[in-house]
């Protein structure tokens, strides 16, 4: 029988995983390119509170539990940047929306990635929004579920 480490064999905790993810994504937004992951993260640490500590160890060795304000700092952390992202997408639309019209492709897929955005912060999920939009007028609200 060979040793397994204790910490291989653990299942780690959704909260972990939640963090993780969160820290990869923000960090993932910062990043200017290779070499750059430590400044990224003293970036994200200046501007939104997160401390260098915890998103290094997120990064490189996953703890064992994540302390509750760490988690909610993330979390808003997530939520600022992905509507400073939004934010620059609208901006970006409208720019290219006025030089090649409202019909080029470009300017479609960002207004369905927008709306999709909106319906996610109203409390729906896309593909229900996408299933109400493509039922048109003719459609009825029940056939719809919200799965």
């Amino acid at each position: 029988m060979c040793k397994k480490p204790l910490r291989v064999t653990q299942m780690p905790e959704a909260d972990v995983i939640y963090a993780k993810s969160l820290a990869a994504d923000l960090l993932s937004w910062e990043t200017r390119g290779p070499g750059d992951t430590a400044n990224a993260m003293r970036r994200i640490s200046t501007r939104y509170g997160v401390p260098y500590s915890a998103q290094w160890s997120l990064r490189y060795r996953p703890p064992k539990r994540v302390w509750s304000d760490i988690l909610k700092t993330l979390q808003s952390a997530h939520a600022a940047e992905r509507e400073r992202q939004l934010r620059k997408l609208a901006h970006d639309l409208a720019v290219t929306a006025e030089i090649t019209g409202a019909d080029h492709p470009a300017v479609v897929a960002a207004q369905a990635v927008l709306g999709a955005a909106d319906a996610l912060a109203a409390g729906m999920d896309a593909p229900a929004l996408g299933a109400r939009a493509a039922a048109g007028a003719g459609g009825s609200a029940g056939a719809v579920s919200r799965g």
